[in-house]
């Protein structure tokens, strides 16, 4: 075989991986409706151009249940548990739960953050690995009467823990989905959509 035909297959080879779009399989965890389900693939699936699967619905893990503050889950503990049941064609899992979930905040130090008997058992809204292959978001601290308001928060940050999954650090643009949420829902309102220009150019 030639150079010329060698080179051409090279260069083939290499359009069609870089073009590829990675597949996320989002893994209901209990009683999620339908509607949730749905506004988190589409968002997805406009976000980061990919092809988005639901898996069959699954029982959370009981090994990730703490009863510290309240009755919560321990996201970090599921993040290891969705690696362990990622199928192998599924590149990134994303959990999704009505159950509050919650880590243990810490400082710069590594040290519980001060007051401990507020961060050793602080709820969230989601967790993700930076880079990894799973992350896990909760609708519990979601909730709003304004249905729109709910989707809305759904949308953002489903999108915002991929984006983690995929190397992302929080980011300073205020209307980037990015940046990061200071203990607060209301900065998820605020938020953009979508990934800022220097965002989108690091993943792409």
């Amino acid at each position: 075989m030639n150079k010329p035909i060698l080179f051409f297959i090279f260069l083939l080879f290499c359009f069609s991986c870089s073009t590829k779009p990675k597949l996320i399989g989002i893994q209901p965890f209990g009683n999620i409706d339908q509607n949730s389900i749905s506004v988190i693939t589409k968002n997805l699936t406009k976000t980061y151009n990919c092809n988005v699967v639901v898996l069959n619905n699954k029982e959370i893990p009981n090994t990730a249940f703490v009863n510290i503050k309240s009755p919560r889950y321990r996201a970090d503990s599921l993040l290891i548990h969705l690696i362990k049941i990622k199928p192998d064609s599924i590149d990134y899992i994303l959990g999704v739960t009505s159950k509050d979930i919650s880590i243990t905040k810490r400082d710069s130090n590594g040290d519980i953050k001060k007051p401990e008997n507020k961060y050793s058992d602080w709820g969230i809204f989601g967790l993700g690995y930076r880079p990894g292959q799973s992350c896990i978001i909760s609708t519990f601290r979601l909730k709003n009467t304004k249905s729109e308001t709910y989707k809305n928060r759904l949308r953002k940050i489903s999108v915002h823990e991929i984006g983690h999954n995929l190397g992302l650090n929080h980011c300073p643009s205020e209307n980037c989905v990015m940046q990061d949420a200071v203990e607060t829902i209301k900065t998820v309102d605020k938020a953009g959509f979508g990934l800022c220009k220097k965002c989108l150019q690091k993943i792409n």
